[in-house]
């Protein structure tokens, strides 16, 4: 048996104070008896769940309920906007919450199937499942996909028609007449060659379709030449229902049941991720932090997790087991001994590699926002006696960043003894444009203390800077004295090529490795790492916010709310540059005109 560990499976609270990820995906709310109420899908997780957060006057009395009942939330990622509306669905038929509107008639989403049970297989729609077919999607574009049914009989021929209908022909039926069909049931064309047909459109339907797609557009260019822009309407939108198509549906398993695990580890914590499939679908996720005090390795832990939860669910006649990652040998034993449940393990291939993809998302996420931060009091302490001061209540660290003296900017980050206080971060943007840190620190340190003491809050003990000795001495010559005697400066360089176990610790006249005091060199790492990233992700946002208005004043007969309307609508430069000319069409006060000349830009 594998090394005990301790795992706990908490849920997160839902409040101001948690970010979520600003990625597509599926939201599920709890109540206080941690029960699901409401199931939902947002294109930004983040963005949406926000909106839960307040009870607006005028609201329905439903609305205001579930709102009020909410206390705690998981979130699962996926790669499309249409894996979430799948996998919405799923869920909901699924765990039926009180809150979901449920329909008599819920359907599923449908599939496009190939009866290659058959000696000629037909090609069809049904949103059931059907062992003996070859089943593709399913699909949350309904259109694009019909009209890639259609484009597949019209380039390959497969028949559509009922079974008993085929084998009671004897003459070609309309759709032969039509060119839709090679009309098996009569013998016009050979057993091999239709079996060449299928292996083609599950090619197409599998993603291969790069040279269909080059001739459709070859035609669709020439007509365009033509100026028969009718008909070069139609190859587009061929074209268009192909690529909205091939989008794979990541939330499609290929398995009835599965659990799929992932370890997850940064410096400080471990995530271990479940996710559950049943019946093809994902149903549920959870997420388990282990405890690392006894600094148990990746293979000991997930060794551990899977042997505690195969007993946990020992009441499960068979479990499926797919997870990366290597177990002990008395863990493999283990498993492989047990007649109940029967176990099977499945190893990562490129069938189950969305699902591994998946669940490797949701570790991550959960990983970045749920620290245990019970060491920083530790560390607080440790560096309070090195720096001979009393205590430390809060430590704010302090990045500059720019682009060659442009765009100055600089990050503060506030760290407590509760972890990342993210309400205080900030982000102030340098007035002077130059290529002098010295002066960007000391105008955001100032400004910084200027605020916190003009709003009656209390000032951090300590301030870090991401600096050597030069940004040091700088910042504490433009300090005046008052606020020195209430603030200790530090900083921390990087050591000898730039590696981490290297940095040196700067105070007063003293310059340390960090290796040499072991108890803060987490404390003093993780908050100048966590400035820099703040740092960093800002000034991008900055400078591709400020690429893309440039680019769009280039564009005669936009104005400034246009184009704000815009970056808000698509959510950047390169979604519009992506956008097709009917989405843009779509985007609010842009019209027919206005979309043409917005795509020309971006495609010439």
């Amino acid at each position: 048996m594998a090394k005990q560990a301790q795992f706990t499976n908490k849920k997160i609270l839902f409040d101001k104070s948690v970010d979520f990820p600003e990625l597509p995906g599926v939201y599920k709310f709890f109540n206080s008896e941690q029960e699901i109420i409401y199931i939902g899908k947002a294109k930004n997780i983040n963005k949406r769940v926000k909106s839960y957060l307040n009870i607006r006057q005028g609201e329905g009395k439903r609305i205001a309920k579930l709102k009020s009942s909410i206390k705690f939330i998981e979130t699962i990622i996926t790669k499309t906007e249409s894996d979430a509306l799948i996998l919405e669905q799923g869920l909901i038929s699924k765990k039926r919450p009180p809150y979901n509107i449920q329909f008599r008639d819920d359907k599923s989403y449908p599939a496009i199937h190939l009866s290659t049970s058959k000696e000629y297989p037909a090609i069809y729609i049904s949103r059931q499942k059907d062992p003996k077919s070859t089943i593709f999607g399913p699909f949350a574009n309904v259109g694009a996909m019909r009209l890639n049914v259609s484009l597949i009989r019209s380039l390959f021929k497969i028949r559509n028609c009922k079974d008993i209908n085929f084998k009671n022909r004897s003459r070609p039926c309309i759709e032969y007449q039509m060119n839709r069909c090679s009309a098996p049931c009569v013998g016009k064309i050979s057993k091999a060659d239709y079996a060449y047909d299928v292996k083609n459109t599950i090619n197409f339907l599998s993603g291969d379709t790069k040279n269909i797609i080059l001739d459709l557009q070859k035609k669709m260019d020439s007509y365009s030449e033509k100026k028969d822009y009718e008909r070069a309407a139609i190859y587009r939108d061929k074209v268009k229902s192909i690529r909205d198509t091939q989008k794979k549906q990541n939330v499609l398993t290929g398995f009835d049941n599965l659990d799929i695990f992932i370890v997850k580890r940064n410096k400080f914590n471990a995530c271990i991720s479940v996710l559950r499939v049943e019946d093809g679908w994902i149903t549920s996720s959870q997420n388990f932090y282990p405890n690392l005090r006894d600094n148990i390795s990746d293979q000991e832990l997930l060794s551990a997790f899977l042997e505690s939860y195969v007993i946990e669910n020992r009441d499960r006649r068979e479990i499926n087991l797919l997870f990366q990652g290597k177990t002990s040998k008395e863990t493999e034993d283990f498993l492989t001994f047990l007649k109940s449940p029967k176990i099977t393990i499945h190893k990562p291939n490129k069938q189950n590699k969305n699902l591994i993809d998946i669940c490797s998302s949701q570790a991550e996420d959960a990983l970045s926002r749920n620290y245990n931060y019970s060491w920083i009091q530790n560390c607080f302490d440790y560096l309070a006696n090195f720096l001979k001061i009393e205590t430390i209540n809060k430590i704010e660290g302090f990045d500059v960043s720019h682009t060659s003296g442009k765009k100055v900017s600089a990050s503060c980050v506030s760290i407590t003894k509760n972890g990342p206080d993210k309400k205080n971060y900030r982000i102030m943007n340098i007035k002077k444009d130059s290529n002098n840190d010295y002066y960007a620190l000391c105008e955001a340190i100032q400004r910084r203390c200027k605020n916190l003491q003009k709003n009656d809050q209390e000032l951090p003990k300590v301030i870090l800077l991401d600096g050597g000795r030069g940004q040091l001495n700088s910042v504490k010559k433009n300090l005046n004295e008052k606020l020195l005697k209430k603030i200790t400066i530090i900083s921390v360089s990087k050591g000898p090529n730039r590696k981490e176990k290297y940095d040196v610790l700067h105070h007063d006249k003293n310059s340390i490795e960090l290796k040499n005091v072991v108890e803060v060199s987490k404390l003093i790492q993780f908050v100048r790492n966590e400035s820099h990233r703040f740092a960093i992700n800002h000034h991008r946002k900055r400078r591709s916010k400020e690429l893309f208005s440039s680019s769009l004043d280039e564009i005669y007969g936009l104005g400034p709310k246009l184009k704000k309307d815009l970056i808000r609508y698509f959510g950047g430069i390169d979604k519009v540059k992506e956008a097709s000319l009917d989405d843009l069409k779509s985007a609010p006060g842009i019209g027919e005109s206005k979309a043409k000349k917005i795509y020309l830009f971006f495609k010439n």
